[in-house]
């Protein structure tokens, strides 16, 4: 199990590979539109979003390779192919600043 202070440093570094999250963007709506129906439940095998123990190599991912990781895997789709359903990049950098902060409540 990881300990709250290495927890915090994993959210943090997370965090800052993510940079700048715009204000406009709302990261929790993000999450909830995208990213919930497979991290909230571990579908195809997704880290869970409340199992600390599942995001121990937190530190070392980056939000734009998760992103293109995701359109690849068909996981996600592109804002710049669906505007509708897609998600952008600074999407993503909003969701996964708040998947880093409620990660970092953990």
């Amino acid at each position: 199990p990881m300990n709250k202070s290495a927890l915090t440093l994993a959210a943090l570094c997370l965090v800052a590979t993510a940079g700048q999250v715009n204000a406009e963007v709302d990261g929790k709506a993000v999450y909830e539109a995208s990213c919930a129906r497979c991290h909230d439940s571990g579908k195809m095998g997704a880290p869970v979003l409340d199992d600390v123990s599942e995001w121990t190599d937190v530190g070392d991912l980056v939000w734009s390779d998760i992103r293109e990781q995701h359109l690849d895997d068909g996981l996600l789709r592109d804002a710049a192919d669906d505007a509708k359903k897609g998600i952008s990049e600074e999407q993503m950098e909003a969701a996964t600043a708040y998947m880093a902060s409620m990660l970092n409540k953990k």
